[in-house]
């Protein structure tokens, strides 16, 4: 995805990794959810596209549109990238992601 996904929400604490984009507005943008390798879309008003980052930013699983009421894991990954559904670009397997926070860059 060469443009990059922008800025992210970040996710860390149980509650807010719990919560992910439920009770956020469509255009909230991307969230991370660290450490995460299981997501659900119960209670959500619409379809979200998620991917799984393994500990060295490979996206190893890929999914647009998910459908409210599913249920996602994986294994292999450390963190997880969500959005609403939308029809730009969006990450595919086998993509890398780097992301750098206030100056400092993590993988």
């Amino acid at each position: 995805m060469g443009g990059g996904l922008g800025s992210l929400c970040l996710a860390t604490s149980l509650a807010s990794r719990l919560r992910g984009l439920l009770f956020r507005r469509p255009q909230a943008g991307v969230m991370l959810l660290a450490p995460c390798r299981d997501v659900h879309t119960f209670g959500m008003g619409h379809a979200v596209d998620v991917a799984f980052v393994d500990a060295t930013g490979l996206v190893v699983e890929a999914h647009r549109a998910v459908a409210p009421g599913r249920r996602l894991r994986c294994r292999r990954a450390r963190a997880v990238l969500e959005r609403f559904a939308g029809e730009g670009p969006w990450l595919s397997a086998g993509d890398k992601v780097e992301m750098a926070v206030m100056g400092t860059a993590l993988r």
